[in-house]
């Protein structure tokens, strides 16, 4: 029988071609002369003049062989033999002598698989097959010059055959050949065994022995478990699934078989209960021990059960416990989700509930040392172990202890009565209940610690004047309604009251102290500037401060978020009353809508939805901003900003991929308008809910198809404008004017999905002047013209990293940068009532420039104000801060200088105009509320450049004489540059020449005239008129527009 060698001639390989021993030098002259010989008679007749070892080998004959047997023993065809020696035959024979060399091409893998098989179904060829595979790899892993060797072609031509032979197999026996080949040993041959797992994986074959047979007895189980014949035996099914399951174990080295049948236990069997109790079967049968298993699989159960046997190494039952949190916090969510149902897991929390409880499990009330000692020491332990766990681990813990809270305390009202939880334990249990509150099995512990009892006044009031829940206070007013029906107002709702004016507003305060010299500065210099030098004014402002300032600024806005949180977690406890306390239920709500009054109450929540959104998941909460917020003006506000967030956050994300992301995309944003639809948004805005469905079906209508044209997309908008113009309420109002808040609400949302798709559809880059005029005339269309500036110069100014655009995803994508823009906007634009009353602060941000009011509510950092400044709103800057400016010096400061000399003010003006007037207000504001009621329009950048250069080219004496002019006459108007008009009915003392220079001498008296006061910076113009005049008195030219 004919054999293999090297085809250097060193080594011979035995009869299954797979093991190869070296020969003797003389043995290898003589198969080196018999191999050249092969190759000169192959190249004489025109062939190669080299055996390629990557395809071919050398087969050394003996006697008795003939190329028909040394073909089919090497699996390969004759003709293809043949051919590769170019051996001329004769009516199919060639001859052939013994110790001649024939080159042989590798085994070909279709006649392999399709060639006989053995005994156990097995191709006889595979294992020439693989040997042929391991011998090209091997070349390939130790080749003697890599870099002569394509790698990648090599792998290629290794995988194509691979996949040949397995898809040449029958399909029913391609998954086990998968696993033999997959499994054969390619230690040496590494490319070749890389080549196998791609080949497999191409064909969506399993390469894990353990994975096929799972998913043979899961389907095995499945039918077994939904199998509609009557007759079919259940034990029997199961025990043939254990059968092969044991045979599949045994094949297995004994120390790794308890380990493969947990990760098989562990394997998610729903559906396949059949095949689950299979293993478990075997396990028994094997004698090994299975541990519990949720079934989440073997990754997930084996990460969980590492955890909870670190954390029982831990120590006493107080320290796994403490481990298992610590490791739970850091866990995954499908780990965390094991460890929630795990019984190894259960019973370590129980261990811990019963250190914990032990106090109370040993207390006798008749023998106690103390009266509540033993409670309280069972509450501290309980606080101590649920400080820093998740809420659902704490749950589990205080679930698993409160039996025996229960029961000690049924054994002292049997034997001596009074409360158990004194002080102390109430104050650590008010700390649990704050830890737990809203996850699941919460309000059914507090619901038991209430039948407990205990409302001591060292406690529960100090908590809740803290910011606390209010859960078990309410609960016990529950408990205690008949008996105390005025409980909420007078023992819960002063000590909110007290929170909200003692640490709230307190919070507010300390921040707009620390705040209160840069939002002066941008309140009065800012308008002067374009959005990127008030950015920039800002963040200098901010680096001449210091790291250390602006930590502090940090940490006060999130010290008003966080208390602001509380405060809203508290009032909307206090606006969902159980049914037991219905009778309180109005005057409650008076109190809410008192305390929402309050500027810096309002303020310190409204931040904290900003902050957190999802606040505003909870239909609690919505409620309280649906119903009782809206009693008061500014609780009206809080809800319309509400509004805002919702939509900002669940809808105008959904937006992102309208256009190019198909049907697919245009059903999720028809999906987030039915949402609202469900929400409170038309009991937040006061609309009532059929008007408000009516209104959202018609910017339904109005979202854009695939495909849609710019020319549809207007006339969409156009359609949606005068829809909501038409709809009327059934009182004959029209709600959805867009000179309304809620009209101009829903035609931006039309606006951001039409935009949005707009932005998608366009082939050229974000500032292609054809993508603008197409988002200029949808916006036109739908009748919010005036915001065009602003939403176009938006999407100049907003950076990639601006919150805005991260929270629309990634800004390489087209729509982002323009829902950046418009999201930027939202809050300003449709917050009703702010702006129409005047805001001085926010309306010198909107006067900024193009995109202002955007860089005003989002800046280039948050969402909250230019370089992420939080805007204290007027209201409470009347309250708090503008009292300081009395002090007349308070910001005539280098900081002031330096700030609004990012306008382009030059050193004369910067120098003059940081002068405050008697009352500390700054002519800033004046100069420019002057400037746009002689018809520049300071959001231009031409008509700003003028009023700066303006300014600039004033005589320093002149502009120091006219800024104390408008000093008397900010003062006259209370600060205000808004009273400022065109016109007053005292303009004949300036515009007529004899009033205007008529003056007063008798004896000591003198009356200077108007133009003498002008000329010594005393006079008080109080209108565009009189300062034209005043300019020439001072010889100071009239800018012209």
């Amino acid at each position: 029988m004919s054999y293999r060698i090297d085809i250097d001639g060193k080594r011979r390989y035995d009869a299954g071609g797979d093991r190869a021993t070296a020969v003797s030098e003389e043995q290898r002259r003589f198969f080196v002369e018999q191999i050249n010989q092969a190759v000169r008679e192959r190249a004489a007749a025109g062939g190669p003049k080299t055996i390629d070892p990557a395809t071919e080998k050398a087969i050394v004959v003996e006697k008795g062989d003939s190329l028909w047997e040394i073909a089919r023993e090497n699996h390969v065809s004759f003709n293809d033999l043949v051919a590769t020696n170019r051996i001329k035959s004769t009516a199919g024979t060639a001859p052939i002598d013994p110790n001649d060399v024939v080159i042989v091409p590798l085994a070909s893998p279709e006649l392999v698989a399709q060639g006989p098989v053995d005994g156990k179904g097995i191709p006889e060829g595979e294992a020439a097959f693989i040997s042929d595979l391991y011998g090209r790899g091997n070349k390939l892993a130790y080749a003697d010059d890599p870099s002569k060797i394509d790698y990648t072609a090599e792998g290629r031509d290794m995988r194509r055959d691979v996949g040949a032979y397995l898809d040449t197999l029958p399909k029913a026996e391609r998954q086990a050949a998968a696993l033999r080949l997959v499994n054969s040993d390619w230690l040496d041959a590494g490319p070749a065994g890389n080549a196998v797992k791609a080949a497999i994986e191409e064909r969506g074959l399993k390469t894990n022995a353990e994975a096929v047979i799972a998913g043979e007895i899961y389907d095995r189980g499945n039918r077994i478990q939904y199998s509609d014949d009557p007759k079919i035996d259940h034990p029997a099914a199961t025990g043939e699934i254990a059968k092969d399951v044991r045979s599949f174990v045994e094949t297995l080295p004994e120390k790794e078989r308890s380990e493969t049948l947990q990760r098989l236990y562990d394997r998610d069997w729903t559906d396949a209960a059949p095949a689950r109790m299979a293993i478990e079967d075997v396990a028994k049968a094997l004698n090994v021990g299975l541990r519990p298993s949720t079934h989440a699989g073997a990754d997930v159960e084996d990460t969980a059960r590492d955890i909870i046997d670190t954390a029982n190494a831990a120590g006493g039952p107080d320290k796994a416990f403490e481990e298992l949190s610590s490791a739970f916090g850091s866990a995954t969510p499908e780990v965390q989700h094991v460890l929630l149902r795990s019984e190894d897991a259960k019973a370590l929390i129980d261990k811990a509930a019963s250190w914990a409880s032990k106090p109370l499990a040993d207390y006798r009330p008749e023998q106690a040392m103390s009266d509540q000692g033993n409670a309280a020491t069972t509450m501290s332990n309980l606080e101590r172990l649920t400080a820093g766990a998740d809420p659902r681990l704490a749950v589990d813990l205080v679930s698993a202890a409160i039996p025996v809270i229960e029961a000690a305390n049924a054994r002292k009202q049997e034997k001596v009565g009074g409360e158990l939880i004194g002080m102390n334990g109430q104050t650590n249990m008010m700390t649990i209940i704050d830890r737990i509150g809203g996850s699941p099995g919460a309000d059914a512990l507090v619901e038991r610690f209430a039948k407990i009892g205990g409302y001591h006044p060292n406690s529960i009031p100090m908590a809740i004047a803290n910011g606390s829940r209010l859960d078990y206070p309410l609960a016990v007013a529950a408990e205690s309604a008949p008996a105390s029906p005025d409980f909420v107002v007078q023992s819960i709702v002063p000590h909110v009251k007290q929170y909200a004016s003692a640490n709230v507003n307190q919070d507010v305060i300390a921040y707009s102290a620390h705040m209160q010299e840069l939002q002066w500065l941008v309140s009065n210099h800012g308008s002067t500037m374009t959005p990127e030098q008030l950015s920039k004014a800002i963040d200098d402002y901010r680096k001449e401060k210091g790291s250390q300032w602006a930590e502090t600024e940090q940490r006060l806005e999130d010290n008003i978020a966080a208390s602001g949180e509380k405060l809203l977690q508290q009032l909307t406890a206090l606006g969902n009353l159980p049914p037991q306390l219905a009778s309180q239920r109005q005057a409650v709500d008076d109190e809410i809508g008192r305390i929402l009054s309050d500027e810096k109450t309002a303020m310190a929540v409204e931040i904290a939805m900003k902050k957190n959104p999802a606040l505003l998941d909870s239909p609690a909460v919505l409620n309280l901003m649906g119903y009782q917020a809206r009693l008061t003006d500014r609780g009206r506000k809080l809800a319309e900003e509400a509004t805002t967030q919702i939509i900002r956050h669940k809808v105008l994300p959904s937006f992102a991929d309208l256009q190019s992301g198909g049907p697919g995309a245009l059903a999720k944003a028809k999906v987030a308008l039915e949402e609202l639809k469900d929400g409170k948004l038309s009991q937040m805005l006061g609309i009532p809910k059929a008007d408000m469905d009516r209104a959202i079906d018609a910017v339904a209508k109005s979202l854009p198809e695939p495909g849609e044209t710019v020319e549809q997309s207007r006339a969409k908008m156009a359609t949606l404008n005068g829809d909501l113009n038409d709809l009327k309420s059934s009182s004959g109002v029209r709600s959805f004017a867009n000179t309304t808040g809620p009209g101009q609400m829903l035609r931006l949302i039309g606006l951001a999905a039409t935009g949005a798709s707009v932005a998608n559809s366009a082939t050229a880059a974000q500032t292609n002047p054809t993508l603008r005029n197409n988002l200029k005339v949808v916006i036109d269309a739908v009748g919010l013209g005036q915001r065009t500036v602003e939403i176009l110069g938006g999407m100049d100014h907003l950076n990639a990293d601006s919150a805005a655009v991260k929270h629309f995803g990634s800004s390489s994508r087209p729509a982002v940068k323009f829902l950046g823009a418009l999201s930027g906007g939202f809050d300003a634009w449709v917050a009703f009532d702010y702006f129409k009353a005047g805001d001085p602060l926010m309306g010198s941000l909107s006067a900024a420039a193009a995109g202002g009011t955007i860089m005003a509510a989002l800046g280039t950092g948050t969402m909250f104000g230019p370089a992420g400044l939080v805007i204290v709103g007027a209201a409470v800057v009347g309250q708090m801060i503008v009292a300081d400016t009395r002090d007349s010096n308070k910001y005539m400061t280098d900081t002031s200088k330096r700030f609004l000399a990012h306008s382009g003010l030059n050193e004369t003006a910067t120098g003059a105009l940081i002068d405050q007037s008697g009352d500390g207000h700054s002519p800033v504001p004046i100069l420019a509320r002057y400037a746009e009621l002689k018809g520049f329009r300071l959001d231009q950048p031409a008509d700003r450049r003028r009023f700066i250069d303006w300014l600039n080219g004033m005589p320093k004496e002149g502009l120091e004489k006219l800024r104390d002019n408008l000093h008397h006459s900010l003062d006259a108007f209370g600060g205000d540059p808004a009273k400022l008009a065109a016109s007053a009915d005292s303009d004949a003392n300036y515009t007529d020449p004899q009033r205007l220079n008529e003056g007063y001498v008798s004896g000591e008296i003198y009356v200077p005239s108007i133009a003498a006061e002008i000329r010594a910076g005393n006079g008080s113009p109080s209108s565009v008129r009189q300062i034209d005049v005043a300019l020439s008195e001072l010889g100071i030219a009239v800018p012209i527009a």
